[in-house]
């Protein structure tokens, strides 16, 4: 199982959520080899985790994403990972 995981700075608001939610949802989820998506926003920042079959499934998600950010927000990247997860529990498996 493959990682992502990118950190960003923002200052856009409330209305950010619902905006990548609608956004962002249909993108993963049509990418091969899709497990998970999640956010944590606290203040300015915007934390991103998604979870992929491969590396090439992860890398497919982070430029898909990210050319969504761009064209769609104002949040600027400040740290940006993918990899080979060492270990992740997944519950019911």
């Amino acid at each position: 199982m493959y990682g992502r995981l990118v950190t960003y700075t923002h200052s856009e608001g409330d209305a950010l959520e619902a905006k990548a939610r609608a956004g962002v949802i249909p993108i993963v989820t049509a990418i091969p080899g899709y497990v998970a998506y999640g956010v944590i926003v606290e203040d300015d920042r915007v934390i991103s985790m998604s979870a992929w079959q491969s590396e090439e499934d992860a890398k497919s998600g982070d430029a898909a994403l990210l050319e969504w950010v761009q064209a769609n927000t104002t949040m600027k990247v400040q740290s940006r990972i993918t990899g080979d997860f060492s270990w992740l529990e997944l519950a019911g498996k």
